[in-house]
C-alpha cells in the first residue's frame, strides 16, 4: 500500500527534521560537530532519502528533485534552528547523495544485495 511505499521516506525525512533541530550548541556538546562526521551525515542521508523516495514513486528523476527540494526545506528549517544556519554547501552535499543514489538506481541496480532490489522495487 501506500504506507508501505512512502513510509520509509517519511521516516528518514522526519531523522532528517530532528537532526536538523537540535540547536548548534546541542550538536558540539555530543561531540557532533566534527565537519566530517556532517557532511558524512548528510551524504548518506539524502542518498537514503533518495533511494526511498524511488521505493515511492518507481522514478529516478522524480526521486532525486524530491530529495534536492528536501535539501533546500532542511537547510530552510536551520534558519529558524538555534545556534545553526543554512549552508550552500549541504544543499550540494545532500544533492551529491542524491545524484549518487540516482546512478545507483538506473544503472547498478543489478550489483545492489537481492533484499535491498527487491524492497525497491515492491
Amino acid at each position: 500500500g501506500k504506507l508501505n511505499d512512502w513510509g520509509p521516506s517519511l521516516i528518514t525525512m522526519l531523522i532528517i527534521f530532528l537532526s536538523s533541530s537540535l540547536s548548534g550548541g546541542t550538536v558540539r556538546e555530543y561531540g557532533l560537530g566534527n565537519h566530517s562526521l556532517q557532511v558524512g551525515g548528510h551524504f548518506w542521508l539524502f542518498l537514503i532519502l533518495c533511494l526511498s523516495f524511488y521505493k515511492a514513486t518507481k522514478n529516478v528523476l522524480s526521486s532525486i528533485i524530491l530529495t534536492i527540494l528536501y535539501a533546500f526545506i532542511d537547510e530552510f528549517h536551520q534558519m529558524y534552528t538555534n545556534l545553526r544556519s543554512p549552508q550552500i554547501f549541504d544543499i550540494k552535499v545532500d544533492a551529491l547523495g542524491a545524484i549518487i543514489a540516482g546512478i545507483i538506481i538506473w544503472k547498478l541496480q543489478q550489483f545492489l544485495p537481492k533484499k535491498l532490489r527487491s524492497w525497491l522495487n515492491s
